[in-house]
């Protein structure tokens, strides 16, 4: 399937659009923030790390300022703007100031997360996120529903007012761990990812009336900053993705007038580069990883 286009022209399909992209300092929400403008929207950027570098990735730069200067220079607009998802009074002035500035909403892109944190916070990388839940920090819930799901909920319901104006999108990063949990897998993880799922889809039901579709959105094993960190072997990144990649798949969707009939759903970004025909920065494409996870 050929991405459909909305407006714009073929090389900036979505010149014009406003979109939200929600921790987008590094990792996949930069990846997002980067595939919406090439793609030529006006990106709005939150996170917390203003300049420098974030207190749990020392190894690694990354701030607001650098990726929204990056998507300028791929043809869109970037704008940072600092926010702490925790502070719900944040949230509501950054969507205000969208509001005043635009008067609407094209995409909302809920994928901040603390759910990470701990895994350069804790004394041996990656090991205690393997361990059983009791000998798991008890704020790793927090990290998960407080810093993820809420902060996902939250962000929605004060931009769809603006969403509703544009017949817009949203979409919920998530992953394959929230359609099944098996050995051991963390059980928060698995909890909160479930739960974006089960939001979208919720979310779809009193949004499609208006026009606006909402749906999850898993990548497959990116190649954030942080999952280079890791010790060599830990990755088998033959069949990996570029944050990028992801917003490509974001920019797809935007851009594809039909888009409301997949509203409610779990789509797979590799998936989606077959459907629409966008490959990776790279020009490879990924093949899915759904079969790894499906049910026994």
């Amino acid at each position: 399937m050929e991405p459909i286009l909305e407006g714009g022209s073929m090389d900036r399909p979505l010149a014009g659009r406003v979109a939200l992209v929600t921790g987008g300092s590094r990792g996949v929400g930069r990846g997002v923030a980067l595939g919406l403008g090439e793609a030529g929207a006006t990106v709005y950027i939150t996170g917390r790390t203003v300049q420098g570098r974030h207190p749990d990735l020392p190894q690694v730069s990354g701030s607001l300022e650098e990726t929204a200067a990056e998507v300028t220079a791929l043809g869109g607009m970037g704008v940072p703007v600092p926010c702490d998802h925790r502070d719900d009074a944040q949230v509501r002035a950054v969507v205000e100031r969208i509001g005043q500035e635009h008067g609407r909403l094209d995409v909302l892109v809920n994928n901040v997360w603390g759910g990470y944190e701990g895994l350069h916070r804790w004394d041996e990388r990656g090991q205690r996120w393997q361990a059983p839940f009791w000998e798991q920090p008890l704020e790793l819930w927090d990290d998960m529903f407080v810093a993820g799901v809420r902060a996902h909920y939250v962000a929605s319901a004060l931009c769809a007012p603006l969403l509703i104006g544009a017949a817009g999108l949203v979409v919920n990063i998530s992953f394959f761990a929230g359609q099944r949990h098996h050995g051991q897998e963390n059980i928060p993880y698995f909890l909160a990812k479930n739960a974006d799922d089960q939001m979208a889809r919720a979310m779809a039901n009193h949004l499609r009336p208006h026009g606006v579709t909402a749906v999850s959105l898993y990548p497959g094993l990116v190649r954030t900053e942080g999952v280079l960190l890791a010790p060599e072997g830990t990755f088998d990144f033959s069949n990996s993705e570029s944050p990028q990649f992801l917003g490509r798949a974001v920019a797809a969707l935007a851009g594809d007038p039909q888009r409301l009939a997949r509203s409610g759903q779990v789509l797979v970004a590799a998936e989606l580069g077959e459907q629409y025909g966008f490959t990776d920065v790279d020009g490879r494409r990924p093949r899915s990883i759904r079969a790894e996870y499906a049910e026994e």
